[in-house]
């Protein structure tokens, strides 16, 4: 393993909705931009996490069949319905949370659900007062039938239809525990579902709200009504059906719903922001919104993880409280172990435009599952660091076993909330090196919307974890970035399976390779343009500057060879890195150690001029000294996040 500072930029090729180059069914809405957004939100680091609670949440929790709801446990059921009691926005503040969301809407007819949004008016005021912003969560498909059918009987009408025009259920349920199907999915694209999601938002904005979470969105072309409606996007603009062309088509129809809704919630609230829960392969859904937002990662660390998902696993398993302590002198390193969500981070960090924050959940736990434990001490400050080192924010999570043992402050969940409050009060005292702070880049690593380097098994997923696992730093820039001006800033250029691509953006890579730049093709790369039509010529397969790569290991041999780092940590596979520069220009490295506990004697190899100095979370670890060798430095003692900048 290259343990070392190799900084590469991930180009990901999006379909946005564009201005007059295609026919599609129904009006244009504004995209989110920066001027519009609200000043909390670009100028502070979001430290956030979800708060769902009340009776709605239980109500969702007991007809999903999720554990300790259905068979529900009565002490679970109690502290889930009281957590908005007055009294828990003292655990928000205590934890260092500073933006939060409230269960707001999970499915139940307006009318079923006011009796929580009543509950809510005082808890936003309180949190408000202590300057935490709150967001509704709202789902975007859910209709749980008993209730909707009976009070909105019309909603029978707006159901999502598969392909034999049978309802859609929710997919994340147990229903063999309840049954039968209680949760199916609304039309997205039927008007009224979507009236009905603005009356919503209306009570949101009444209720005093910041933000919008919007989880659940999907839809999918099966039954006769989207397939219709499919064709016709087909006939209108004279495009071919192909698998590629239905996945954009799809994600387009759920961009523009994210659209709408922004746009009918600004007319009422300017300064409103809208996020959704978006899980692989549709993270460029978020597009469509002023924050990236996803629960899609694990907790980091070093050891096997095993997924154990919480629908459907038994209320039997024990919580684990404690960090492991990795032995590092009784077995050798394995690459595998090694659980990170830096390669995710980073592809995700592409979509923020240069000022959208980006939120994510880690939502595997190594021990069972995220309804059964909080991280712990260590593993919860390693997670933090993760989302700083890659200039985003960890999504909190409280439900199930873990809600309940904060809302009883059990003696070991205290010890977790304080080194969480260590761990966001770390964040806030440095909070200028990471807004406004951008990624040091020399590499161009280039894939499209389809997201084909997400292919593995959960927790690798494929070849951008091997890139964080290898200490080779990533940016993600899109389709609207891809200029002769910004690629002439790298030193190369690896094209990953970008299928789908513009003529522009193709063209603009072809003149970079030939103008003298490095460039390497991996995959069909140009089969087809944005929107999944065959490309008729593609000029990739021609005679051309750049190299062609069989598989991924030429991919990591052509970085190697044509960069020159001008960083390394030296022979500690178990600290990984990002290099960040913040707004005032200065470089910023984020040391992580996924051993958790104490590293002894880390060497260093920086080329550069001045002095180091070490900022570490960990109280009594921010020695660093000169060692014997140029350009070497060793850290005496490495804690589980540390951050080190160069002093002139």
């Amino acid at each position: 393993m290259r343990c070392r500072f190799l900084v590469v930029l991930i180009l990901v090729f999006a379909a946005p909705a564009p201005a007059g180059d295609f026919w599609w069914p129904g009006p244009e809405y504004p995209k989110p931009e920066k001027a519009s957004a609200p000043g909390w939100m670009l100028n502070q680091k979001l430290n956030f996490s979800r708060w769902d609670g009340g009776p709605l949440e239980v109500c969702k929790g007991m007809l999903s069949g999720w554990p300790y709801f259905n068979a529900p446990w009565p002490n679970v059921i109690d502290a889930t319905s009281r957590w908005y009691d007055p009294e828990t926005v003292e655990l928000v503040e205590t934890m260092g949370f500073n933006f939060i969301w409230l269960t707001f809407n999970v499915g139940y007819s307006i009318e079923k659900e006011r009796h929580q949004w009543d509950l809510l008016g005082d808890y936003v005021k309180a949190c408000h007062a202590r300057g935490i912003k709150v967001a509704a969560y709202l789902s975007s498909t859910n209709m749980f039938v008993d209730d909707m059918f009976v009070r909105e009987p019309r909603s029978k009408s707006w159901q999502l239809l598969d392909e034999n025009d049978e309802p859609v259920p929710y997919g994340s349920a147990s229903y063999a525990r309840i049954g039968r199907i209680t949760r199916v999915r609304a039309d997205i694209t039927n008007p009224e579902w979507k009236e009905y999601m603005k009356r919503r938002i209306d009570a949101v904005i009444d209720t005093g709200f910041d933000a919008i979470e919007y989880d659940n969105t999907w839809w999918v072309i099966r039954g006769k009504r989207s397939e219709a409606m499919f064709a016709e996007f087909l006939a209108k603009n004279e495009f071919v059906d192909t698998r590629e062309a239905r996945f954009i088509f799809q994600m387009e129809v759920m961009k523009r719903l994210c659209l709408e809704m922004l746009d009918y919630a600004r007319r009422r609230k300017p300064e409103m922001v809208i996020m959704v829960n978006s899980n692989r392969p549709k993270y460029t859904m978020s597009r469509a919104c002023n924050v990236i937002s996803t629960e899609d990662g694990h907790e980091p660390g070093y050891y096997s993880f095993e997924q154990d998902h919480e629908i459907g696993s038994t209320d039997a398993l024990t919580p684990v409280w404690e960090d492991e302590l990795v032995d590092i002198d009784a077995e050798p390193f394995d690459a595998e172990r090694m659980v990170t969500n830096l390669g995710r981070l980073r592809l995700l960090k592409g979509l923020d435009e240069g000022w959208k924050p980006v939120i994510v959940e880690f939502g595997g736990r190594r021990n069972g599952h995220r309804f059964l434990n909080h991280y712990p001490p260590l593993g919860f400050q390693l997670a933090v660091g993760e989302c700083n080192a890659a200039l985003a924010s960890l999504q909190g999570f409280q439900e199930g076993l873990p809600l309940l043992h904060l809302y009883e402050r059990k003696p070991e969940v205290m010890k977790i909330v304080e080194a969480a409050n260590k761990a966001h009060r770390f964040v806030s005292e440095h909070e200028r090196h990471f807004v406004s702070a951008s990624y040091k880049a020399d590499v161009a690593f280039v894939t499209d919307d389809r997201l084909p380097v997400f292919g593995g098994e959960r927790p690798r997923e494929g070849f951008l974890t091997d890139l964080a696992r290898d200490n080779v730093q990533f940016d993600v820039l899109f389709e609207d970035r891809i200029s002769m001006k910004n690629l002439r800033r790298y030193q190369c250029v690896v094209v990953y399976d970008a299928k789908l691509i513009s003529d522009r953006a193709l063209d603009v890579l072809i003149r970079h390779a030939r103008n003298d730049g490095q460039v390497i093709i991996y995959g069909r790369t140009g089969a087809m343009d944005r929107w999944g039509q065959p490309r008729q010529k593609n000029p990739m397969l021609a005679d051309g500057p750049w190299k062609t790569a069989r598989n991924e290991a030429a991919l990591l041999d052509f970085i190697g060879k044509n960069t020159t780092p001008s960083f390394e940590v030296l022979d500690c596979p178990y600290v990984l890195f990002t290099v960040t520069q913040s707004d005032d220009g200065s470089f910023v490295v984020h040391l992580l150690n996924y051993r958790k506990h104490a590293l002894e004697n880390v060497r260093l190899r920086y080329e550069g001029e001045g002095r180091l100095r070490l900022l570490a979370l960990t109280p009594g670890y921010d020695r660093i000294r000169r060692g014997p060798a140029r350009g070497e430095w060793i850290i005496p003692k490495l804690g589980v996040y540390s951050i080190l900048m160069a002093e002139d």
